[in-house]
C-alpha cells in the first residue's frame, strides 16, 4: 500500500541566531508563476522544547486554519493567508483583513517580500493615487491610472522642492507599484482587474556627468576617513567600489585573505559576485581585523535603517573634514564612480570593471567608456 500524498503542507523548524523560525513549503496557484514558495513564522522561543510546540500549533493551523495568537502579527503568516492558503474555511486573520482597507491587507504582503525602504515607497504611490483619484483604490480605472502617471510627472514630491517636477524614473517605479498592488488583487479575487496593464514604463533620460573624485581628493578623503572609527566604510567605496548596503551587509567572513578578494554575497541585483582587494585596502583591512575574525567589517548597527543614518552621518563628518572637496562629490555613488572611473585610467577593460561593480555592460560602457585611455594605434586608422 503507497502512502497517500500529503494534503497539508509540514512545518519544519530553522534556528536564526538564538532563536527558532516554523517554516513551510507550498505549492500550487497563488505563486507568481514558480512552482512555489515558502513561509516562516518567528517563535521567540529559544530553546527547541518551545520551538516544537509552536511547530505542532502551526500543523494544526495549517489544516484548521485556526491560528494560534501568536502568528496573528506574523508577515510570513500573513502573506500565506492573502494569496496562497486553500483551506475550506476561511481563517480569523484573513476574515479581518477582509472586512478592514484592501491596502491595510496588501502592507504586510509586501513587507514579507520586500526591503522596508521599497515597501514603504510602494505604499507612499498607492495612498497619493488613492488622494487624486478621490476614490477608494477599488474604483481606480485605466483613465485614472493614466491621469495619475501624467500627474506624477507635473508635479513636485514631498522630498522635492516647490517647483521641481519629479522624473521618469520616479514615474516609472510608480507604475510598478501600483501595479504590483492591482496584481495582487486580482490574484487573490479582492480587485476585477489591473488597470495599469495597458501602461508602459518611459525612456529615463541619462545623467548629463559622472561625478566622482581626482586622485588628490581621494587621498585626502582616505585620510580623514581613516581617523574615524567607521571610516573603513569609505576604504571600501573607494577601493572595491561598494554600494553602501553591501558595505552595511560585510562580514569578515567575506574577505578571502589567502586569494585577496572580497566577497559579496547579495548585490543590488541579488547576484553574488567577487571583487579582487587591492594591496592597499588589504593592508587596511588586516589592521582592523579583530581577533575573532568575525562580526561586521563596519561597526554599525544591525538594522538597516540605523546602519543608513551612520552612513549619511559619516558622510557629513567627510564633509566637514574635507572643506576643500565639492560636498556633492563626497557620496557613496561618487565613491563607486570613482573606484570604477580610475579602473579605467588604468586601463581594465570595461568587462572586468563591470563584474567588478555588478553592473551590467552597457551600463559601464555607457558611463565610463571616456575614461578609457586612447590606443595609439587608433588614431593610425585610415577610415576612408
Amino acid at each position: 500500500m503507497t502512502r497517500p500524498k500529503r494534503q497539508f503542507p509540514e512545518p519544519t523548524l530553522r534556528k536564526r541566531g538564538k532563536r527558532y523560525q516554523v517554516i513551510w513549503w507550498v505549492t500550487g496557484p497563488g505563486a507568481n508563476g514558480k512552482t512555489g514558495r515558502y513561509f516562516g513564522a518567528a517563535t521567540g522561543a529559544k530553546d527547541e522544547a518551545r520551538a516544537e510546540v509552536c511547530r505542532l500549533e502551526v500543523a494544526m493551523a495549517l489544516r484548521t486554519g485556526r491560528w494560534p495568537a501568536w502568528t496573528k502579527d506574523a508577515p510570513g503568516v500573513r502573506t500565506y493567508l492573502a494569496g496562497y492558503a486553500g483551506t475550506s474555511e476561511p481563517a480569523p486573520i484573513v476574515a479581518d483583513m477582509q472586512a478592514g482597507d484592501i491596502l491595510a491587507a496588501y502592507e504586510p504582503y509586501l513587507a514579507a517580500g520586500r526591503a522596508r525602504r521599497y515597501a514603504i515607497t510602494c505604499l507612499a504611490h498607492l495612498r497619493e493615487l488613492r488622494d487624486f483619484a478621490k476614490k477608494p483604490l477599488e474604483a481606480i480605472t485605466a483613465a485614472d491610472a493614466e491621469a495619475f502617471l501624467t500627474h506624477i510627472l507635473m508635479t513636485p514630491g514631498q522630498q522635492r522642492k516647490a517647483n521641481g517636477r519629479r522624473t521618469a524614473g520616479t514615474r516609472n517605479r510608480a507604475l510598478a507599484a501600483c501595479s504590483g498592488f492591482y496584481k495582487w488583487g486580482v490574484r487573490i479575487g479582492r480587485l476585477p482587474q489591473n488597470p495599469f496593464a495597458g501602461q508602459h514604463s518611459i525612456r529615463e533620460p541619462q545623467l548629463p556627468e559622472i561625478i566622482y573624485l581626482s586622485r588628490e581628493e581621494r587621498g585626502g578623503v582616505l585620510e580623514e576617513a581613516q581617523l574615524l572609527p567607521d571610516g573603513v566604510a569609505a576604504w571600501l567605496a573607494l577601493y572595491a567600489g561598494l554600494r553602501r548596503s553591501e558595505i552595511i551587509r560585510a562580514a569578515w567572513s567575506d574577505v578571502l585573505w589567502d586569494t585577496a578578494r572580497l566577497v559579496v554575497p547579495r548585490a543590488k541585483t541579488g547576484e553574488r559576485r567577487v571583487v579582487p582587494l587591492q594591496t592597499t585596502l588589504l593592508t587596511r583591512l588586516r589592521e582592523l581585523r579583530p581577533a575573532a575574525g568575525k562580526g561586521p567589517v563596519v561597526p554599525w548597527p544591525e538594522n538597516m535603517a540605523k546602519a543608513e543614518a551612520r552612513a549619511e552621518h559619516l558622510l557629513d563628518r567627510l564633509r566637514k573634514a574635507c572643506a576643500g572637496v565639492p560636498a556633492r562629490r563626497i557620496s557613496w555613488n561618487s565613491f563607486r564612480h570613482s573606484f570604477a572611473s580610475a579602473l579605467a585610467q588604468a586601463g581594465v577593460s570595461l568587462d572586468k570593471i563591470s563584474a567588478w561593480m555588478g553592473n551590467s555592460p552597457a551600463v559601464c560602457r555607457r558611463h565610463y567608456a571616456e575614461f578609457v585611455p586612447r590606443d595609439a594605434r587608433d588614431a593610425e586608422i585610415d577610415l576612408l
